[in-house]
This record gives structure tokens, C-alpha cells and sequence, in this order.
């Protein structure tokens, strides 16, 4: 068996993309802590909110690894959105790094500070508004700007997700046997 035909087969079962994704989801947390924590790179606005969706679709896909068809459908449904919501976010940063603005010159604080300065909905509004530190460039891995990579990877969440939505609906349509 060659390796695409293994990767074609793996992707019909919906439970494994679904454990896989959540992996992936697990170490991407993980990754970014790491890169937070022992490398010292403190986040930006954008790349939490990014952070907090990877957090948020952890339980989505694991839960629809062990859901039944009914309900697996619709928590991928549930990740097909998030996804799309990080893919706009890492898209956004993306496009800032691309075409930084005189605006986007300017550091923002970090969340830690902003926490204990700030009461919770200015947080939310001021982790929306991207700072200087959004279109920052200097750390890569692979050649690919952090925002660039998480854009690849929620397209491929998106791209995944999707596939799996088709065949769930196809499985569903099918008459049953007699």
C-alpha cells in the first residue's frame, strides 16, 4: 500500500481525522507555549485569539471522535466554523505582516498586563485591535512567519473538515441494506 492510498484510507474514517485534528490541535498549543515560555517570544493579540481557537476545537474534535454520526456532524460543523474564524484571524495577522500600516507601528501590552489593568470586555476589544506586535516578522519556522503557518494549517482544518462533511452526508444519504 502506497502512501497516498494509506493517507485516502485514513481520511474516509471520520474518527480518526477527527483524533488526528485534535493531536495536531494539542501540539499547536503546546508549540506555542513552548515557543512562549522557553523561548521568550511574547504573544501578540491576534496570535492568543488564534491560541484560544486551537484551545477551543481540542474538545470539539475529540468529542467527535467519540460522538455518534448524529452528533459527530454537527460538532464538525462546530470546528468547519471555528476554523473559519481562525483562518480570518491568522489571515488578518498575515496581511498585516505582508503590509504593515504606520498604525500597526506601535507595540501593544502584553495579555498578562492587560488583565490585571483592565476590566475583561476592554481586554476582548483590545485583543481584537491588532498592535505593532502583530506584524512582527522575526521569529520563523520553516521559513514561514507564525501567522502564515497557522493560515496554512486552519485551510487545511477547513479543507479536512469539509471532507469529512461530505462523506458524513453521503454515508447518511445512502439507503439502508437489506
Amino acid at each position: 500500500m502506497t502512501l497516498i492510498e494509506a493517507t485516502a484510507q485514513f481520511v474516509r474514517k471520520p474518527r480518526h481525522v477527527a483524533v488526528a485534528l485534535g493531536c495536531a490541535c494539542v501540539g499547536l498549543v503546546g508549540a506555542s507555549i513552548f515557543v512562549q515560555h522557553v523561548l521568550g517570544i511574547e504573544p501578540c493579540p491576534l496570535c492568543i485569539l488564534q491560541r484560544f481557537t486551537y484551545l477551543g476545537l481540542i474538545p470539539i474534535f475529540f468529542g467527535a471522535a467519540l460522538a455518534p454520526v448524529r452528533i459527530r456532524r454537527g460538532l464538525f460543523w462546530a470546528a468547519g466554523i471555528l476554523s473559519l474564524a481562525g483562518l480570518a484571524v491568522a489571515g488578518y495577522q498575515t496581511e498585516l505582516q505582508l503590509f504593515p500600516t504606520a498604525v500597526t507601528a506601535s507595540c501593544s501590552a502584553s495579555l498578562a498586563y492587560m488583565l490585571d489593568t483592565m476590566a475583561v470586555t476592554d481586554v476582548l476589544v483590545a485583543l481584537l485591535h491588532a498592535g505593532g506586535d502583530c506584524a512582527d516578522t522575526s521569529f520563523k519556522v520553516l521559513g514561514l512567519t507564525l501567522a502564515q503557518a497557522s493560515t496554512i494549517i486552519f485551510a487545511s482544518f477547513v479543507g479536512l473538515i469539509a471532507h469529512v462533511l461530505l462523506q458524513i452526508r453521503t454515508v447518511a444519504s445512502r439507503p439502508a441494506s437489506l
